[in-house]
């Protein structure tokens, strides 16, 4: 039966039905239209993902989905799901994922869990040297997300009580405000692993506001506010990275 053309079919539809007669098969059709409509790599742009084996330890990725994850010893990574989450072995850490951002929370505060100034001292008043890891602007310091370089510029005056182990840094408030934000998942999966629950106090945080202060994020409810960084006393919890 012959297929009429006519005003019934939209001008879209119309269009399809052309590219489908040129092309011969819907699959070069569909191509075809991608093609035109601005997308010159269709094969690229629908690639499917890996599968994520839920249930499972495996190596961390990119792909994988969202969520809170126990990082053991090896590397290798479990989603925590509370009462359902499969065995695991030697957890070092508690990892989140939100999109293109990861990080891995410590299972204990530094200082043996006391409160701690965060530096021995103010810092120096070599502008040029400093001014880039000042943010006195309270969006700019929610922004700031390198909280491994920040507790670098730190490192010659830090309290000797807060120990870090390499690789591991002192969190920026933006870094801090994404632990804020999964706090309820997070302790579940410290006490799952055998950690010490992260507290609903005020800790310090690697995002400077002067040579004097420093950032801090109230885990109670989400206030940001600075502080003396030499002489007044917060928690402090470690974090690193866990996906490369």
């Amino acid at each position: 039966m012959e297929v009429q053309t006519n005003k019934a079919l939209s001008p879209m539809q119309s269009f399809r039905y052309e590219l489908l007669q040129w092309c011969g098969n819907v699959e070069d059709a569909k191509k075809a239209n991608s093609f035109v409509m601005g997308n010159e790599n269709p094969e690229q742009a629908q690639l499917p993902k890996p599968e994520w084996k839920h249930g499972e330890a495996q190596m961390p990725s990119e792909d994988m989905p969202d969520g809170v994850y126990l990082v053991q010893a090896d590397g290798q990574v479990v989603l925590f799901v509370d009462d359902l989450t499969a065995d695991t072995k030697d957890v070092i850490g508690v990892g989140i994922k939100m999109g293109s951002f990861n990080l891995m929370v410590a299972l204990h505060d530094t200082a043996k869990g006391k409160t701690v100034a965060l530096t021995t001292k103010e810092n120096g008043t070599d502008e040029n040297k400093d001014d880039p890891y000042y943010f006195k602007g309270y969006i700019r310091a929610v922004e700031s997300m390198n909280g491994k370089a920040y507790t670098e510029h730190l490192r010659p005056i830090l309290n000797p009580e807060i120990e870090l182990s390499d690789g591991w840094w002192i969190p920026s408030l933006g870094e801090m405000y994404r632990i804020f934000i999964n706090f309820g998942t997070i302790n579940r999966a410290l006490k799952f692993a055998g950690g010490d629950l992260i507290k609903q106090d005020w800790y310090w945080t690697s995002t400077e506001y002067s040579a004097a202060y420093a950032w801090i994020l109230n885990l109670n409810d989400g206030t940001g506010d600075w502080n003396t960084k030499a002489s007044t006393t917060f928690r402090v919890r470690p974090v690193s990275a866990f996906i490369s």
